[in-house]
């Protein structure tokens, strides 16, 4: 029984690499928290300064982990009163998602989120962290981008 080069199993490019179908249902809008709510200002500002202190000191990559947790709703802080435990010295970590402790992580020069040592260039600043409403596009305008242009409206 001969078989014809074209048949065989859909979604087949070539043998053993199979193409994933796209996704089932399409979402219209995105994931956006606090969709519906009116939220006061002191719960805002809280949790800013939360999310502003839980991405200092740690990589660049453990910073963007937290961000992300932020802002899909996914992170959840350690409860009152409780507190991990350092895996070097077993001292109180008082911020989720840390394996160790600042004066650990200091002296050893590894990240506190992935026990990882990072380079200095790779350690999250504050400066570079965003609050997650934008997506990195800058608002402001420039006066030199739109030399030339005469803009009228009717």
């Amino acid at each position: 029984m001969a078989s014809s080069g074209g048949g065989g199993i859909p979604n087949e490019r070539h043998a053993g690499q199979r193409v994933k179908p796209g996704q089932k249902y399409q979402n219209r809008e995105g994931f956006k928290a606090h969709r519906n709510m009116k939220r006061a200002v002191r719960d805002v500002d809280a949790e800013n300064d939360l999310r502003h202190r839980a991405c200092q000191g740690v990589c660049r990559r453990c910073a963007q982990k937290v961000q992300w947790r932020f802002q899909y709703q996914k992170y959840r802080a350690l409860r009152p009163g409780k507190h991990g435990k350092c895996h070097a010295c077993e001292r109180a970590v008082h911020f989720s998602y840390r394996n160790l402790c600042q004066t650990c992580a200091t002296t050893k020069k590894l990240c506190p989120g992935c026990s990882k040592p990072p380079a200095e260039s790779q350690l999250a600043r504050p400066d570079e962290l965003s609050d997650g409403g934008d997506d990195g596009k800058d608002e402001s305008t420039d006066d030199d981008e739109y030399e030339g242009v005469i803009i009228t409206r009717h």
